[in-house]
């Protein structure tokens, strides 16, 4: 068999679930994920990598693990897995024949022309007069994270292409002779992964990655500045511009900046007749502190508060940092920190 085109994905995290949604949006994007699939295995390729993660936990539904494997059946050419920190424990006994785990009894899957290897303290009959692609799933920047990839240790021998899983966004670099790449997670499962997510292609020829967005509802956070805004009807206008395009999309709205006391606007009112998919709202607005009005309080913790920080041997940037905090925290607010 020889292999001229390479299919890489990693952290697909299937069973995973994102409490903050209702149950119903929660099947739905579940079942969009599964349907994704089918599209990703009719990817022109010769051979699929998936580089750990593939589950959230070893404790995943039938269902989508029968879904799963009824998609690398179909596909019908080598699907080559190794486990992550997710799903070490999963029990990948009953699997289609073309579903191979590589792990250090097994550590590597041979063809005509590409050896493709998981990392292993020893590497035996290691031919280097053919091309050699390394599986590996962790941290090669994080030496604090407790799946971190010492390569200095790890690239004994002279690879071509290092397909790597853990990270979460599309990465390339390069050390030595070997191409690294982190495909990032095929799929986003919360607003900490907003962005595009995907998949990639390899052309045997020189190993460059190109990558591929997955078609898929997006975690998208929008912000939205309440400072220039007085009314109802203005909030409105905007919010509606922002979310024109979104409502296909798993949507977190945060409104920040400052309103004049008494004129706090209600928000709640924008989802009246919102009809997108997801929508959620994080409130992180503060009132306008009018010093000069504080200042003048009779019997005020804030106007002795002010009186002391006025009369401190201080810049005048940090007294307004000073009185702004202070102030905040005197009337319960979020810090300006």
């Amino acid at each position: 068999m020889i292999i001229n085109s390479i299919l890489h994905m990693a952290d697909l995290h299937l069973g995973a679930k994102n409490l903050r949604l209702p149950a119903d949006k929660q099947k739905i994007l579940t079942q969009e994920k599964l349907d994704a699939l089918a599209d990703v295995f009719l990817q022109p390729c010769d051979i699929a990598l998936i580089c750990g993660d593939l589950f959230h936990s070893s404790v995943v539904s039938q269902k989508i693990m029968k879904n799963f494997f009824k998609q690398v059946e179909r596909f019908a050419k080598p699907v080559l897995y190794i486990c992550g920190n997710h799903d070490e424990k999963t029990n990948f006994s009953d699997t289609p024949t073309n579903f191979h785990v590589l792990n250090e009894q097994n550590n590597v899957f041979r063809t005509e022309n590409i050896d493709f290897w998981c990392a292993s303290s020893d590497y035996k009959n290691f031919d280097e007069n053919k091309k050699n692609v390394l599986l590996l799933h962790g941290s090669i920047s994080n030496k604090t994270d407790h799946d971190y990839l010492d390569l200095t240790k790890i690239l004994t021998k002279k690879f071509d292409y290092v397909a790597l899983g853990h990270e979460h966004n599309f990465w390339q670099g390069q050390t030595n002779s070997a191409r690294l790449v982190y495909s990032g997670s095929l799929f986003s499962n919360g607003f900490d992964e907003c962005g595009q997510k995907g998949y990639v292609l390899i052309d045997c020829k020189d190993f460059i990655p190109n990558f591929h967005p997955l078609k898929q509802r997006l975690f998208k956070i929008l912000n939205i500045s309440v400072s220039d805004i007085s009314d109802f009807y203005k909030l409105k206008i905007k919010f509606q511009e922002q979310l024109a395009n979104e409502k296909q999309n798993v949507v977190r709205v945060v409104f920040s900046g400052y309103y004049q006391e008494g004129q706090k606007l209600n928000f709640d009112m924008l989802k009246s007749n919102y009809d997108g998919f997801y929508l959620e709202f994080v409130d992180k607005t503060k009132m306008k502190i009018d010093i000069e009005k504080y200042k003048n309080e009779p019997l005020s913790f804030k106007a002795e508060f002010i009186k002391l920080v006025e009369e401190a041997d201080l810049s005048e940037e940090d007294k307004n940092k000073i009185l702004r905090v202070g102030i905040e925290a005197l009337q319960g607010d979020d810090l300006s920190l």
